[in-house]
């Protein structure tokens, strides 16, 4: 398993990352830890606690973790094979020791970009997938100008926008839709998430849900919406080497969220794409955590909900693309559904729905409600497990309400992520009120 959450596909250039979530990208990758099995091997761009990865393998049930490299330990600059030579002669000798077995080996991955098809190519495993990836097919659905064409071609409602260049037509196209609607947002085309989104606004206050920088303007001219968007550098065209040619942003019409949605879904290479998780979404400027499945969501919205993802999910399908999927969308203040984006990876919510489908069952989302919640301070893992065992807080395997630990970055960030496991909504924020209590005193 890559846990390739740093990939170069995640963001035109590493620059594009703001510098206070550069480091989150390389804890995502902490999350796939959930899917894996004895005798498993994971790479992951940075170190992982030996506690927290004991405390997974003992709550899945394994005899013993994976074994789990780091980047750190094997000298190169990027996820591509030919940049990491010693990572890749560990990685021959480890499959070719073990051999096929029973089980093949088959390789799975954050997000399948070229990089992952070069691996596959390089181990002998994966030869129809290192074809398809190898065409740049992951790194096309997971563009914001892709998903807003093939949006606005099938009839998925998206908010007033247009695919841009920097320089005059960013600028023109801000100022035309700001005057009109008083608020417009600026998305990178490749960026994750909302990292380095920049909403625009001559509104005071209100939800910014979305938005990495917010930017307040007293007029809407062009000469104004240069002048506020010339520090990000998007007012001129870059001065690119022959050959290069410049990212792209999308600009938007941003409509405050009465709530926000996601979904995960698996693709198949034929047949119909399967939801395998939703949620809503809690965001302050970012995602911060989620609720599964969504509260009180009516059958109108729900029903959209659903018959939209799967069109998304379809026609990704049609472009070449199988695996995993998440699709955000959004409820407008007026209970309009507008979509977001598409990601052809593994999210932020799957490694939720893979804790869900091992400890609770397949039909989870029938019988419990989970919610979790990123960048919360706290202990380390063994402490934290001891104070949540005291407390009668802890989820453990049988169990079927408590706490698990999702991640644990402590050691470098001092934070953790949760999820809270309950059997109706009432007793999920019932237990998250004792452990936000709890978490305070320690």
């Amino acid at each position: 398993m890559f846990a390739n959450s740093t990939s170069r596909a995640m963001a035109a250039r590493p620059d594009d990352v703001p510098d206070d979530a550069k480091d989150s990208y390389r804890f995502l990758a902490n999350r796939m830890l959930w899917s894996m099995d004895e005798g498993d091997v994971a790479v992951l761009p940075g170190k992982v606690s030996d506690a927290w990865l004991a405390y997974v393998a003992d709550l899945l049930g394994l005899a013993s973790p994976p074994t789990v490299l780091s980047l750190r330990d094997y000298p190169g600059g990027a996820w591509y094979p030919g940049e990491r030579p010693q990572l890749a002669e560990a990685l021959r000798g480890l499959v070719a020791a073990r051999g096929d077995g029973a089980n093949p080996w088959r390789l799975e991955c954050y997000i399948h970009d070229r990089d992952i098809a070069s691996w596959e190519r390089l181990l002998g495993i994966g030869a129809e997938d290192s074809v398809r990836f190898a065409q740049g097919t992951a790194e096309l659905v997971n563009s914001k100008s892709v998903f807003r064409s093939m949006a606005t071609a099938c009839g998925i409602p998206v908010a007033e926008g247009r695919v841009v260049d920097r320089g005059p037509e960013l600028v023109d196209g801000v100022s035309e839709l700001l005057a009109r609607t008083g608020a417009v947002i600026v998305k990178q085309d490749v960026n994750a998430g909302g990292d380095g989104n920049i909403l625009l606004t001559t509104v005071e206050g209100g939800k910014q849900a979305g938005a990495h920088y917010v930017v307040h303007l007293a007029a809407t001219d062009p000469a104004t919406v240069a002048s506020a968007l010339d520090p990000f550098g998007l007012t001129v065209l870059p001065d690119l080497p022959a050959g290069a040619s410049p990212a792209r942003n999308v600009i938007e019409v941003y409509h405050e969220s009465a709530r926000e949605l996601s979904a995960d879904m698996t693709v198949p290479r034929t047949g119909a794409p399967t939801l395998m998780s939703y949620s809503d979404l809690r965001m302050a400027e970012t995602w911060k955590g989620s609720v599964y499945p969504p509260q009180n969501l009516t059958p109108r919205l729900h029903a959209h909900l659903g018959a939209y993802m799967q069109q998304v999910a379809i026609v990704a399908q049609q472009l070449g693309y199988y695996g995993p999927m998440n699709i955000d969308a959004i409820v407008t203040r007026s209970g309009e559904l507008l979509f977001n984006e598409f990601n052809g990876r593994v999210g932020g919510t799957t490694g939720i729905d893979m804790i869900g489908r091992r400890l609770l069952g397949q039909d989870y989302l029938d019988h419990h409600v989970l919610a979790s919640r990123i960048d919360v301070p706290a202990p380390g893992c063994d402490i934290l497990v001891k104070a949540l065992t005291e407390q009668g807080l802890l989820f453990t395997r049988g169990s079927d309400h408590g706490v698990v630990i999702y991640n644990d970055t402590t050691e470098e960030t001092g934070t953790v992520e949760y999820v809270v496991v309950g059997r109706s909504w009432a007793d999920t924020s019932r237990t998250e009120e004792q452990l936000t209590s709890m978490l305070s005193k320690l």
